[in-house]
């Protein structure tokens, strides 16, 4: 049986290639989490005929599950971003570092694996004693937006090699700070664009501007990695590596705007007309971020009015790719900004 272990600081460094430990470029994550030690071990129940219920122990799993939780930066974004999608380089342009990207279904990229330092005591500033996890990959993250918190909560879940407690001792935390500027991904920071997909695809320079506050919205990506798995030297099932699955990217908001709007909105979902829809955050010292979503609003979703030509809907946007997009066809991009590269 596995269990959870809860901590309060963690250190990651990227690594060069999958089974090498990180051993430069540490940085600490402002976010709490657990981790889950998946390496289960199950009794045979015969051994040629004779009942010897504890005579063979196989091991039939042997990794770890992280989930990290807190409030998103925008310095920190290309964490996941490397981590479940692709290695993306920054590109300096004078003191911010922008980043530019893409992800499709047919080729998701080449992730990076990371390493984690994970523990902690109770006290605040706990130094340890750590394990060590490596060979990281996200699997899935949910940034959540909400008119009451202000800030964006991010949770992310990972997998990676079983939990290493370095024989009991523990690990010591390496030497790591945080990002040298920290700023929040802002929820009221932003604004939602629209517009019919083109058989191009990819281009978001003429969108409609959607009137509307944004009172809550979840963005939810899982970049399609899950873990592979193989038949080691002596017969166990062991964590090897990763592979591709189809990725999924939804978007759900909570839109107050106007009944122009949400007819608007309204009969693209009901034709189910493809569109390409940006999402606008935008956030202190010209730090900002732009997703920008190929896909298809779903039918049937919740609204009501407020008086006053108010409308409140809970639309879902899917990232799809249209079979009419036949040139360069798009799923989801991303615009980052942000004062710091690792």
């Amino acid at each position: 049986m596995s269990t959870s272990t809860k901590f309060l600081r963690a250190v990651a460094a990227k690594q060069t290639a999958f089974g090498t430990p990180g051993a430069a470029n540490y940085f600490q994550l402002p976010w709490v989490g657990e981790y889950e030690d998946l390496e289960e071990e199950h009794m045979a129940e015969y051994d040629q005929g004779t009942w010897t219920p504890t005579a063979i122990v196989e091991k039939v799993g042997e990794m770890a599950r992280v989930t990290l939780s807190g409030v998103m930066f925008f310095e920190l974004l290309p964490v996941l971003l490397n981590a479940s999608h692709d290695a993306i380089t920054a590109v300096d342009a004078t003191t911010h570092f922008t980043y530019d990207d893409a992800v499709s279904p047919s080729a998701v990229g080449a992730p990076i694996p990371y390493t984690f330092w994970l523990g902690g005591n109770e006290a605040i500033g706990g130094t340890g004693p750590a394990v060590r996890i490596q060979d990281c990959y996200c699997e899935s993250w949910t940034l959540t937006g909400n008119i009451n918190t202000k800030e964006v909560q991010m949770t992310s879940t990972w997998f990676g090699l079983q939990v290493d407690d370095n024989s009991g001792a523990g690990f010591a935390f390496p030497t790591a700070a945080l990002p040298t500027s920290l700023n929040m991904m802002k929820t009221l920071l932003g604004g939602l664009d629209y517009q019919d997909a083109a058989a191009t695809g990819g281009d978001f320079t003429t969108m409609t501007a959607a009137a509307c506050v944004l009172l809550d919205w979840e963005l939810t990506f899982a970049g399609g990695l899950v873990p592979l798995w193989c038949v080691n030297s002596s017969t166990a099932l062991t964590y090897s590596g990763v592979r591709h699955e189809e990725p999924s990217c939804e978007y759900k908001p909570t839109i107050r705007t106007n009944t122009t709007t949400y007819a608007a909105v309204k009969g693209k979902a009901n034709s189910r007309t493809f569109q390409e829809v940006m999402i606008s955050i935008i956030g202190a010292n010209q730090n900002d971020c732009n997703w920008k979503m190929t896909g298809r609003f779903q039918p049937a979703f919740i609204a009501h009015s407020r008086g006053d030509n108010e409308v409140v809907m809970q639309p879902t946007f899917r990232c799809e790719t249209p079979w009419t997009q036949t040139t360069t066809p798009h799923w989801v991009s991303w615009e980052l900004d942000t004062e710091w590269s690792h």
